[in-house]
């Protein structure tokens, strides 16, 4: 989100979506932070070695392939503020797996996810790796 011509283009997603930025841009974030978290513990070693060899396509893969309940299986310690905002995903999960045809709530998850594969290939196209890894998410986003 440093990259100015980037965030202008989030930014005018968002308006486009009429959806509160920040609010989005932590849950986003949060999307994010659970898929990587619940590929760290699909691995077999939680070496630091081991789980910074996850790459961005993982990542993705994962938040849209896996079942969303899975994201959120054993989450670690959270603050107040992010713990209102998983529980506003999850409320948005189950909400938008019970809604038959389109919904609002189906198109916001579609936004967060939007935005997290958007981030992705933001790290990607900025990396010089062909296949950026966790450890580049964690060194572009600190």
């Amino acid at each position: 989100m440093r990259d100015a011509s980037f965030r202008d283009q989030i930014t005018r997603l968002y308006q486009k979506w009429h959806v509160d930025a920040p609010g989005t841009d932590a849950k986003a974030c949060l999307l994010l932070s659970l898929a990587l978290y619940s590929l760290i513990l699909d691995r077999p070693r939680s070496d630091e070695r081991d789980w910074k060899q996850i790459t961005t396509a993982d990542v993705l893969e994962t938040l849209v392939a896996r079942p969303v309940h899975e994201l959120f299986a054993s989450l670690p310690s959270l603050g107040c503020e992010d713990k209102g905002h998983i529980r506003a995903l999850k409320l948005i999960s189950y909400t938008f797996g019970t809604s038959p045809g389109p919904s609002a709530t189906a198109n916001y998850w579609a936004y967060l996810t939007t935005t997290v594969g958007l981030f992705l290939e933001q790290i990607t196209t900025a990396s010089s790796e062909e296949a950026p890894t966790c450890k580049t998410i964690l060194t572009m986003t600190q």
